[in-house]
């Protein structure tokens, strides 16, 4: 059943290679940061940068560390520091901690699910815009508190499915700049460890990340993490409420709409299901049950939390799969509408 609620592209996104991947630029962003303070020199740097790139980690042996561990970092930064050589490799991940590997990997991993997602939902209200061009003078019924109301255009309900994707899309960009902060403190926040070089070593890290740097951690402050959790569960509501509307018209007949495609039935051969419709209906509710989990993962106790960390890790990365898969449905679902509404040619 699992193809029906999946995204390959999206979780890759957050898989091993993408995570190591990441920690690798943090790490050589870091050395160029050290260069930048002067606690390494530049050749010495240089020559770490490239060890680095070439370092590959023992997938394997990182996973039965994190069962002990409960994060990945410790582990990858001991084989890293075992595998570079030369002059400063004991500054290696200096004044960092596991937190901040994490976090800022998944930082980079919800920018690169929000380019995939903007171009998935650019398609889906190009389609809506195509639909409203052919079929929008039509004539639908409108229904109120599941009951006839008054008859109206096809371009009203259309209206309804559109302006709150519109919405949203344009909110992308100042969710994009709002959430693409580093996360960088060091053992319990205030980089203690870097002394009075600390800001020009973060400010460099996240110029080389192409982040940017808020003048200090949020290790127990989760806001970019609810921010995109909350984007992404709005998200996946408004497409359900696509999948709900199209799953009732279809209830009501052809009047109201033709779908192409749909279902079949073990029992019932005759029938033709909007299964597509209801999917997206299905992945907005499974959505709003995993906000409420991301607002439970916002509790830290103290300076850091790996209870609530955990389940972080579990729910996010889902929620963004969650909202893949409901992107690329609601595509298929509106162009599978072979007509929505009655014509004027068609009423009686």
């Amino acid at each position: 059943m699992s193809p029906l609620f999946s995204d390959r592209e999206i979780t890759e996104q957050f898989s091993d290679t993408a995570l190591f991947a990441s920690f690798a630029r943090f790490e050589q962003a870091l050395i160029k940061g050290l260069a930048q303070a002067k606690m390494i020199g530049s050749a010495d740097a240089a020559a770490l940068i490239d060890q680095i790139a070439a370092f590959r980690p023992d997938h394997a042996a990182i996973a039965e560390a994190t069962i002990r561990d409960g994060v990945p970092a410790p582990d990858y930064v001991r084989q890293l520091r075992a595998h570079v050589t030369g002059p400063g490799s004991d500054l290696v991940h200096h004044g960092a901690t596991s937190q901040d590997l994490v976090d800022t990997a998944t930082i980079e991993a919800l920018g690169k699910t929000s380019v995939i997602l903007a171009k998935r939902l650019d398609e889906v209200l190009a389609r809506l815009a195509n639909l409203v061009a052919r079929d929008g003078t039509n004539r639908l019924q409108a229904i109120t508190r599941m009951q006839p109301a008054l008859a109206f255009e096809a371009s009203d309900r259309l209206a309804a499915w559109q302006q709150p994707l519109e919405d949203l899309r344009g909110r992308m960009t100042k969710l994009r700049e709002q959430t693409r902060i580093l996360q960088f403190g060091g053992a319990v926040g205030d980089l203690q460890a870097l002394g009075d070089n600390a800001a020009i070593i973060a400010e460099t890290l996240a110029r080389d990340l192409d982040l940017r740097w808020p003048g200090q951690s949020w290790h127990s402050a989760r806001g970019p993490m609810i921010a995109h959790a909350n984007f992404l569960s709005e998200l996946t509501g408004a497409l359900g409420k696509i999948g709900q509307d199209v799953a009732l018209m279809a209830l009501r007949g052809d009047d109201d709409i033709r779908l192409s495609g749909g279902g079949s039935s073990s029992a019932m051969p005759h029938k033709h299901n909007p299964v597509t419709a209801e999917r997206l209906v299905t992945l907005a509710r499974f959505n709003a049950t995993l906000i409420c989990g991301m607002h439970q993962a916002q509790i830290h106790e103290m300076e850091r939390s790996g209870a609530a960390w955990m389940l972080e890790w579990m729910i996010l990365p889902q929620m963004c799969q969650t909202a893949g898969a409901s992107l690329t449905a609601a595509s298929a679902l509106v162009g599978s509408i072979h007509r929505i509404g009655a014509s004027k040619g068609d009423e009686r």
